[in-house]
């Protein structure tokens, strides 16, 4: 079932945001597997900082600075290895979260000095993504439990429960959209799992971003040396 999940979510990223965003403003970031670079290129942009853990975020940026794009190219497929236990995938989220964390606070400071203004749109997105989003889904969060407890009302107008069927809908519609696109991927398992994935995995991603910013404080006030750890692998 994880492996399900996460097989779900890559699709979903690599249509949504990446081919979207290559679409419309010609911006996309290297991924973490399956992608070719120029030696020189790399040599250019001063190779990779080593103290950010989503590398392949941070150099992206660096690459775009430089002059350089980084091209969608969706008939570029590979088959990966995915973490088979929670433990795994939770130490391997963690390590993404808190890279593009560092790269927030890395480039947010100088958001306006960047040559290239598109890239903008990417940081500004991780920015709501990992701050703004997740406050606005806590909050949600915790009136519709206080709400169904019965400790809280809200006075406001509104089809406040039709609103959150028919986003839960949406999830749902446009994650069977994008599976659609792949020729093996539109199955009625997947639709099943794609059912639980909003009440389940999903959810999780909340107390992920959560846990990597407390560690990140935590290393930043104790001074601790950032290590990047490989992700575990099994056989098949």
């Amino acid at each position: 079932m994880l492996t399900r999940f996460i097989n779900i979510e890559t699709i979903s990223f690599q249509w949504m945001a990446q081919a979207g965003r290559w679409k419309w403003f010609r911006i996309s970031t290297i991924p973490g597997t399956n992608f070719i670079i120029r030696r020189s290129v790399l040599d250019q942009v001063g190779g990779w900082d080593e103290k950010a853990l989503a590398e392949d975020t941070e150099l992206s940026i660096r690459v775009y600075e430089e002059g350089y794009e980084i091209r969608f190219y969706p008939l570029a497929v590979t088959w990966e290895q995915e973490p088979e236990t929670w433990k795994v995938w939770l130490k391997q989220r963690t390590r993404w979260a808190r890279g593009n964390q560092y790269v927030i606070f890395k480039y947010m400071s100088r958001l306006f000095q960047l040559k290239r203004r598109r890239m903008l749109f990417d940081l500004i997105y991780f920015f709501f993504t990992y701050f703004m989003f997740l406050g606005g889904v806590f909050t949600s969060h915790f009136l519709f439990v206080m709400g169904l407890l019965g400790y809280m009302k809200v006075t406001l107008p509104g089809p406040f429960l039709l609103i959150w069927i028919l986003a839960y809908l949406l999830f749902v519609v446009e994650i069977m959209i994008t599976l659609g696109i792949e020729k093996t991927e539109l199955t009625r398992r997947n639709f099943f799992t794609v059912l639980m994935m909003y009440l389940t995995y999903s959810q999780l991603w909340l107390l992920l971003v959560v846990r990597a910013f407390r560690l990140h404080v935590e290393a930043t006030i104790k001074r601790k040396e950032v290590k990047w750890e490989k992700t575990q692998r099994f056989q098949a």
